[in-house]
């Protein structure tokens, strides 16, 4: 009985959904968020490219602004699933993703104390791979803008959540 109910909620609930994310439909996003492992807030653009009905390309690059002197520079390549809940071609998407990135992080010459003592730290960089996974939601403000509201958890190194607010523009 459990089951049954639970395939007819199923049922129910995908029956608006529609699949109006179509082969070679692209768009490009602007975004501002905050990465949370190092408390700094980041600049976006995201490009993404329908592959397959309902299956998107999404690569970006993400600029976090200096903390602690400390300043990142994000590469992701993300692939997103697309749900679309539509009625009278008025709704919202909402996807899950999952991808690879390269986190690079550029640290800025500064002193340090250690047991009293001040130490000078000489500028470094690092870059690390990450495994990409999260989920994001789209509502349409025109039928060529919308709205972009994203968090991915960055599996690397240094774990982290990037949280992304943006607007975006379909051609």
């Amino acid at each position: 009985m459990k089951k049954l109910l639970l395939f007819i909620m199923i049922i129910m609930a995908t029956a608006g959904v529609n699949a109006q994310t179509l082969k070679g439909e692209g768009s490009i996003l602007g975004n501002l968020g905050y990465q949370t492992n190092y408390e700094r807030f980041g600049l976006e653009v995201q490009g993404r490219y329908v592959i397959a009905n309902n299956l998107r390309l999404a690569p970006d690059v993400t600029l976090f602004f200096p903390k602690d002197k400390i300043t990142g520079l994000d590469v992701n390549l993300n692939f997103h699933y697309v749900f679309n809940f539509s009625k009278d071609k008025q709704g919202f998407s909402v996807y899950p993703l999952a991808g690879i990135g390269l986190q690079n992080n550029f640290y800025g010459k500064r002193t340090i104390m250690v047991n009293g003592e001040n130490i000078e730290q000489k500028s470094d960089n690092t870059s690390k791979f990450a495994f990409n996974l999260g989920g994001g939601i789209s509502l349409p403000l025109s039928s060529h803008s919308f709205l972009n509201a994203e968090a991915k958890f960055m599996f690397a190194h240094e774990d982290n959540v990037v949280i992304m607010l943006g607007y975006g523009y379909k051609f």
